[in-house]
């Protein structure tokens, strides 16, 4: 199976959280096309991160976009998945558009973006971090990268995703390092699949991430769009010019997500979970 800014640490936190579910934090939760949005900028999900490495809670983020919310409406277990996720941001440009049609005022948080903050926040705070997925040679300079990009980082056992589907020597072996970040780098909906799967048994205490093709982009194997493409959520077209494999799934799951979202507007009777 292929498993595919700084932040001010004076910040107050709230070490006694009950619950680090994200309605319970902020009230900051919406919906699109039903499925759950937590509206919040970087320091903000930074911040309930360090909250539950405090608190010794788990804590799985899902980086929502349009393409997941199709695939998810076809996959009862990803669906499953997101809906009962910790945390759920705004990683794709449709979904921002979506919430902003429907009035709310809301950033793209990224997925890479929170990653690499989180990786920061982990090195200044002494977290542990463990790297899953990627092809080996990928994993290899990436721990090389890592090392150099935040000093003084500590890492945890890490494994490329190439390994058997019963994992659990591999797995218990990470899990005994004990990370307080895991990066999964599956695809998706693998890596949601495999966070969902694990993370209870092996991981109880960890924040697990699931960044996609992010190795590739840090180790330099693929290159990331141009900061005016990002700023203008057109990072998505830059991923199609690049990887034309992409054309079909997107040709398919964009259009159907846009006309969901316009019909759900604007015929109210056809909303949706």
């Amino acid at each position: 199976m292929r498993l595919g800014s700084d932040w001010p640490l004076n910040h107050p936190v709230n070490t006694s959280l009950s619950a680090i579910h994200l309605s319970a934090i902020s009230k900051s939760r919406e919906k699109v096309l039903g499925y759950p949005v937590d509206i919040i900028d970087r320091q903000t999900a930074l911040s309930i991160i360090e909250s539950s490495w405090h608190s010794g809670r788990g804590l799985n983020v899902v980086t929502l976009n349009a393409e997941m919310v199709i695939a998810a409406q076809k996959d009862s277990e990803l669906d499953r998945i997101i809906r009962h996720s910790s945390l759920i941001i705004a990683d794709g440009a449709g979904v921002v558009w979506a919430l902003k049609l429907s009035g709310h005022n809301v950033e793209r948080l990224p997925g890479i973006e929170l990653a690499d903050a989180t990786l920061a926040l982990a090195s200044k705070l002494g977290k542990k971090v463990s790297l899953i997925g990627g092809k080996p040679e990928i994993l290899a300079s990436l721990l090389d990268v890592v090392k150099k990009r935040y000093p003084g980082i500590t890492l945890g056992v890490s494994h490329h995703g190439y390994f058997a589907e019963d994992a659990d020597e591999i797995l218990a072996e990470i899990s005994q390092s004990e990370p307080d970040l895991v990066l999964v780098a599956l695809g998706v909906p693998r890596q949601e699949f495999f966070i969902d799967k694990n993370r209870t048994n092996y991981f109880p205490k960890a924040t697990l991430i699931g960044v996609g093709g992010s190795f590739d982009v840090w180790t330099g194997n693929v290159k990331r769009a141009p900061e005016l493409m990002r700023k203008l959520n057109l990072e998505w077209l830059w991923r199609l010019i690049k990887e034309p494999w992409r054309a079909n799934r997107m040709a398919s799951a964009l259009p159907n997500f846009a006309f969901q979202v316009i019909a759900e507007k604007f015929l109210p009777s056809l909303k949706t979970r």
